[in-house]
């Protein structure tokens, strides 16, 4: 291992430069700032504000130290940020190489796939939306070449339909063959527009995630003891677990929103632009209160909830709230396999509870601040108590059937 060092500050800055030159996306940037916030201040506190391989393995070993435990996935994007620190330290700027970019499907279309190609680029998609695109317009090009069709005015509403049975992302399929087929109509490459013809396939809409009313008492006991700030923890999961409030409405919370003598919080929601008048709960009103003056930093900003990490005088990110609650529900001791752990798994689980407890959708609507009323009826499917109530009775099999069942005619 090398025994080069040099100032933390120097380091971080040549590699976010790397990063930066090599097209990283603003938010893999945003994680790296992060991170390098708390790697600064560990140097600073305990090595005088230098930077090595030894001090690096240092910070990654006090995190594995570190009670409570921080997730798998966590721990590895700081180890990953080091290990990529190390490298620009070694002069190796070359630890991302660009992926080779997988060919196009050949066929005798060519000449048509490359002025489509041309005709994407131009009309303002990116890149990666046009190679995608053409991707699988050049293998539905392939599959009529194959099968005989040699001119585009030739194909018929049987070869887009078997293509689509052979389609393995049928609503890739759906979308970039009917954009080609439109786009062939209104350039005369066809003579009638195929592209209505194009099958299409229904979306999956997930169930949302949902915690029992236990469940989540269990997450608000954890939130108060839970992490270097539990106040402020704890007075984030109550916003989100007894009003819903979403992650970017918790991060934009301002004391002027705060209407004790009202006991009312008043904001305008980011997402939907919509004004929404929530019960200022007592548990909330004293967490609050509670983080506010034992917890926070002393700051003129006026947003409640603050930075733990320099500067700290700043307001907290929405995405830092989505990591708090989660890190929170992971370690309260529940179930959580194949439930999402963020805000928004509470908000799903309060306007379940609302629902079994009787709400209407436009009750529960209005609850939650939701723009529109069918975005309350994803959670009716958590609703399975209800449910049960719709349920209808199974039909008696018929005559045949019976006989196959092994009933007899008779049933």
């Amino acid at each position: 291992m090398q025994k080069q060092s040099n100032q933390v500050e120097d380091v971080i800055r040549m590699t976010l430069a790397v990063l930066a030159r090599q097209g990283y996306h603003v938010n893999e940037s945003r994680k790296y700032t992060t991170i390098y916030r708390a790697l600064a201040k560990f140097s600073h506190d305990r090595f005088g504000g230098e930077y090595s391989h030894e001090i690096g393995e240092t910070f990654l070993q006090s995190l594995r130290e570190r009670i409570p435990a921080l997730s798998k996935g966590f721990y590895r994007a700081y180890a990953v940020v080091i290990e990529r620190t190390n490298h620009v330290m070694e002069g190796d700027v070359d630890w991302h190489p660009r992926k080779k970019l997988l060919e196009y499907t050949v066929s005798s279309y060519t000449q048509e796939a490359e002025t489509y190609e041309e005709y994407l680029k131009h009309s303002g998609k990116t890149k990666s939306d046009v190679r995608a695109r053409m991707h699988i317009v050049t293998r539905f090009l392939r599959y009529i070449d194959i099968r005989g069709v040699k001119k585009l005015s030739e194909v018929t509403a049987r070869h887009v339909y078997e293509a689509f049975q052979e389609a393995n992302d049928k609503d890739g399929f759906h979308k970039a063959v009917s954009a080609f087929l439109s786009y062939a109509h209104r350039h005369m490459l066809t003579t009638s527009d195929l592209s209505i013809l194009v099958p299409s396939v229904r979306r999956h809409i997930p169930i949302p995630s949902v915690y029992t009313l236990d469940e989540v008492e269990k997450i608000i006991e954890s939130s108060a003891k839970n992490g270097r700030y539990p106040k402020r923890n704890h007075a984030i999961v109550l916003l989100a677990a007894r009003l819903g409030l979403r992650s970017c409405d918790i991060a934009n919370l301002r004391l002027e929103n705060i209407h004790s003598k009202k006991q009312t919080i008043e904001i305008t929601q980011l997402k939907t632009n919509k004004f929404l008048v929530l019960p200022l709960l007592p548990e909330i009103n004293n967490a609050l209160n509670d983080y506010v003056l034992h917890e926070r930093s002393k700051s003129d900003n006026s947003h409640i909830f603050l930075r733990g990490t320099p500067p700290y005088d700043e307001a907290i990110q929405p995405h830092t709230i989505y990591t708090i609650v989660s890190r929170i529900i992971e370690t309260s001791g529940i179930d959580t396999n194949g439930r999402r752990r963020g805000p928004h798994a509470l908000r799903s689980s309060l306007a379940t509870e609302l629902l079994n407890e009787g709400n209407s959708y436009q009750r529960v609507q209005e609850a939650l601040g939701q723009k529109s009323p069918n975005a309350v009826k994803s959670y009716i499917k958590t609703d399975i108590e209800n449910l049960r109530s719709c349920a209808l009775p199974v039909p008696k099999p018929g005559r045949n059937f019976a006989i196959k069942l092994g009933l007899g005619a008779g049933v």
